[in-house]
């Protein structure tokens, strides 16, 4: 599985999840945003790294409604994804994964 299949997926089941890299902020620079509007539910939260993100992914889902058993299938793309965004974060760039794929918010002028 991948990044991509795990937002897409938990879409699937109801729960909206943004993923956001902050190429300014020294620390926390990862934004996980979790709703699920059929409860209300709404989670923020910011950390320093993607394993931590997944964490909180894999925590926060496993308490809402549905059949979440992939939740702990392995990713095999966390690293690349890492990589790839925070070193566009580190170009400046504020860039946002959800469910409609890749936006980038504020890039820097060298970041494609």
């Amino acid at each position: 599985m991948k990044v991509a299949d795990l937002v897409e997926l938990a879409g699937f089941a109801g729960a909206s999840i943004m993923l956001k890299i902050d190429g300014e902020r020294a620390t926390h620079r990862w934004t996980v945003l979790i709703s699920y509007p059929d409860l209300d539910f709404r989670y923020r939260r910011d950390v320093n790294r993607i394993d931590q993100v997944l964490g909180i992914l894999r925590n926060e889902l496993a308490k809402l409604p549905g059949e979440w058993s992939w939740l702990d299938d392995e990713i095999e793309d966390l690293d690349a994804f890492a990589e790839h965004y925070e070193e566009l974060g580190r170009r400046g760039a504020i860039v946002v994964v959800d469910g409609t794929g890749e936006r980038t918010l504020r890039p820097a002028a060298d970041v494609p």
